[in-house]
């Protein structure tokens, strides 16, 4: 193969990501779009969507990498800031209940109307 074509073959496979790929492979072998009309919607040559096809079919399975540390490190930080938004959420809907039952309380007892109407301007 000629070193202009590899160079090629490179980059086209930096251009598309992995999931790209494999959907575009899934589509054609489900019979959702055919190879031509993916040749000439995605200008992909038909030799990489066979490629792709051999590669990412259905009967295929993926295998994920596992997790390096760091991703292991910032999945957990990720967990426990989850739980502090929940955390803060949960207060939050609490302050609200408080304060509507303040409000009602007040509107009872002085007899007057706090929150505003809805609607235009009276």
């Amino acid at each position: 193969m000629k070193e202009v074509e590899k160079e090629e073959l490179r980059e086209l496979r930096e251009q598309y990501p992995t999931s790209f790929k494999r959907w575009l492979a899934r589509e054609i072998e489900s019979g959702k779009m055919s190879v031509k009309e993916a040749i000439e919607r995605f200008n992909v040559p038909i030799s990489t969507l066979f490629r792709w096809k051999e590669s990412y079919s259905l009967g295929k399975e993926v295998s994920l990498a596992m997790m390096t540390p760091e991703e292991k490190q910032e999945k957990a930080l990720l967990e426990k800031h989850i739980k502090e938004l929940e955390k803060a959420l949960e207060y939050a809907k609490l302050k609200n209940i408080a304060v509507e039952t303040m409000i009602d309380i007040a509107e009872k007892q002085f007899k007057i109307s706090i929150r505003k109407k809805a609607g235009p301007k009276q």
